[in-house]
């Protein structure tokens, strides 16, 4: 009974061992297989609220060719596809890159005059065409001075 006892206890250790180093070595990649995420900068982090204001954006670590999107989170959580106000569109170029510009006149200003921004840390979001979030940035907002 004890020599019974004591093989089903090896079974089911080496069987737990086999398991368990099957799904960690598989589950696992190693560094240098794994790429690295996609990143994106508010090159002005700080932006004053006025009808001067402009956001310089930039990304790598995308596909190329890869078209983007930039959403803008609002105070109340809203998201809005910022897109059709930036100058270019940003599409990554060869080597994974882009930059766009968001400036008052070309639909920032829209937000502005709303009250939509109003002085606070806010996000900028960036996603594939099917809206799928890639990367994250933060951006500030400050009163403009009198």
């Amino acid at each position: 009974m004890k020599k019974l006892i004591g093989g089903l206890i090896a079974v089911i250790l080496v069987a737990v061992l086999v398991i368990g180093g099957t799904i960690g070595f598989a589950g696992a990649s190693p560094a240098s297989e794994s790429e690295p995420a996609p990143t994106v900068t508010v090159v002005t982090p700080r932006v004053e609220l006025s009808s001067k204001a402009e956001v310089v954006i930039l990304g790598a670590g995308f596909e190329p060719g890869q078209e983007l999107r930039l959403l803008f989170t609002q105070l109340n959580g809203v998201q809005a596809d910022i897109g059709y106000s930036l100058d270019p569109e940003p599409v990554a170029n060869e080597i994974g890159a882009w930059v766009t510009l968001w400036t008052a006149k070309d639909g920032l200003g829209r937000y502005i005059k709303k009250g939509l921004i109003e002085a606070g840390a806010y996000v900028i979001t960036v996603t594939d065409a099917e809206y799928s979030a890639l990367a994250t940035a933060p951006i500030a907002f400050y009163e403009a001075e009198e």
